[in-house]
């Protein structure tokens, strides 16, 4: 975007001559061999409107690039120094109001009451000439030098998605959604597959959660877990009846790790399928005992629908028969501080294990 000044004067007069060259090379060709080298700026806009550009200049020099979707507030800046490379995270906004938009979901709710069905009818509704959409999109942006002759004059602008969530299952289909968003706005993950994702509700929990795709009728959500949390997060698949599943399948792993080039801002998401005698699995109990063990996460109701119906359809605890073995996953796999100004709770806190003789409630 603008040439550094650590470049000598001989180096500087070198590439320039090169593409003084250039230049006449060009200039000596017939028109009808060159005339398409310009025709990519006169061509309309493919897509016109989803993705908007503005570019300012800060006071230390730094080029600021803010961009938009359709008719939504501006991002954050991507910052381009005065040289080099650098990596950023933008936030882009569906709104252009999000605070108003946030207003007017919570009272939305309110008047439909807690506890009834969740319906977006924020596309419907204007305010202005800019939709009250919640979705929120996190993206990651590179500037690198580009190579070659003209690399002291221009740098490239990369912008991609933050999040990248994979399928490394070899049989399975999974969903993803972010947790407390309607069922609609799941995302189909086939097996080998990887998408972006984004934010569908930008008032509720950053937090994503998944299930099987196959009998996805008959299977709950699992916790929500952390995009941002680096490392390896067990998850419980339970059936909404509470009954064995028939497709074998009791958790998953989930591996959180870093995109590579993105500057530590990026992370890809793995999810995998894992054996449901704990061959392999992250985590695995053996009952070595002649009893009947009954286990479940620390801090979770094991069984709170029998404190009102006296039945065990939300049974959140495992049973394991003596001489057995089954992998262990979280029920809550992220779980927020108990009190004001306290961070989440840390993975050893999560770990903590129940164990009983008896089904625990």
């Amino acid at each position: 975007f603008h040439q550094p000044s650590d470049l000598s004067a001989s180096l500087r007069s070198k590439r320039e001559a090169e593409r003084n060259a250039i230049g006449v090379h060009l200039d000596g060709r017939k028109k009808d061999e060159n005339s398409d080298l310009l025709d990519v700026f006169n061509r309309p806009p493919q897509h016109e409107g989803v993705l908007d550009i503005m570019t300012r200049v800060a006071n230390d020099g730094s080029i600021l690039i803010h961009v938009k979707r359709n008719d939504s507030k501006w991002s954050t800046p991507a910052i381009i120094p005065p040289s080099g490379s650098s990596t950023g995270v933008i936030r882009v906004c569906s709104s252009r109001w999000p605070l108003v938009t946030k207003i007017a979901k919570v009272k939305d709710q309110k008047i439909r009451g807690a506890h009834a069905t969740w319906t977006d009818n924020s596309d419907g509704v204007h305010l202005g000439m800019a939709p009250l959409e919640s979705s929120v999109f996190e993206l990651i942006y590179q500037v690198t030098v580009l190579s070659g002759l003209w690399g002291e004059l221009s740098r490239m602008v990369t912008i991609m998605p933050r999040f990248l969530i994979r399928n490394e299952s070899s049989w399975l289909d999974i969903d993803v959604k972010q947790v407390g968003a309607p069922d609609a706005s799941r995302v189909l993950i086939k097996k080998g597959e990887a998408i972006p994702f984004y934010w569908f509700d930008n008032t509720l929990p950053e937090l994503v959660c998944s299930r099987p795709t196959q009998a996805r009728n008959k299977f709950k959500w699992s916790g929500g877990f952390d995009l941002c949390t680096l490392g390896m997060i067990p998850l419980r698949v339970r059936r909404i009846d509470g009954s064995a599943d028939q497709l074998n399948l009791r958790s998953m792993r989930v591996n959180v790790e870093l995109q590579p080039g993105t500057g530590g801002s990026g992370t890809t998401v793995s999810i995998r399928d894992e054996d449901p005698t704990g061959e392999g699995s992250l985590f695995r109990i053996e009952n070595h005992s002649p009893f009947q063990l009954f286990v479940s996460q620390d801090g979770v109701l094991a069984n709170p629908a029998s404190m009102l119906l006296r039945n065990d359809t939300s049974l959140s605890c495992d049973m394991i028969q003596p001489g057995e073995s089954t992998s262990y996953a979280l029920d809550v796999p992220w779980r927020q501080g108990k009190y004001a100004g306290r961070t989440h709770a840390p993975m050893s806190e999560l770990l903590l294990l129940r164990c009983a003789l008896a089904p625990l409630s």
